[in-house]
């Protein structure tokens, strides 16, 4: 394992995923590598509301018109899917500071487990649409990417270009 303040290659996926990370402690310090330099995608740091790690796509200078649709549609996926969960969690950080502000009792600090879990249970139960909608649509974004990444695998095997 290779790394340094910045970058950090981890071993069987070095060839094809590479991390940027950062000794500072807020994220937002972290500035994303330009797309086009990288040697290979590169995988950030957990965003701290989605929990999600954005990716930068590499963007190769010889890529084909298909390999660019399924980048951007990977893109696409990526902002989808960080917008989602940041709402989702968002959401529940705020649900839940107002359940203990209602439901703490006067010298306590928190809630037994079994306490909390009557509101993660609402908080499910009330979301459960959206959350069957979420995994729907992400099937469905997910089948898209797999039938272009099978296109792109060929075309390069192949040696095929637009």
């Amino acid at each position: 394992m290779f790394s340094s303040s910045k970058l950090t290659l981890r071993a069987p996926y070095a060839s094809t995923v590479c991390r940027w990370t950062s000794s500072a402690l807020d994220t937002k310090a972290v500035q994303p590598p330009n797309a086009k330099k990288i040697t290979s995608d590169m995988v950030g740091p957990p965003d701290p509301v989605s929990n999600l790690r954005r990716i930068v796509f590499k963007q190769p200078n010889d890529e084909t018109k298909l390999e660019k649709k399924y980048r951007e549609l990977r893109m696409d996926v990526q902002e989808w899917n960080q917008k989602f969960w940041t709402q989702h969690n968002s959401s529940f950080f705020q649900e839940r500071e107002e359940y203990l502000k209602q439901n703490l009792p006067e010298g306590k600090q928190t809630l037994t487990a079994d306490e909390m879990s009557v509101f993660y249970k609402s908080f499910l139960d009330k979301n459960w649409k959206a959350h069957l909608t979420y995994n729907l649509q992400w099937y469905k974004k997910n089948i898209t990417l797999l039938k272009l990444a099978i296109q792109v695998r060929i075309r390069r095997l192949l040696k095929l270009k637009d």
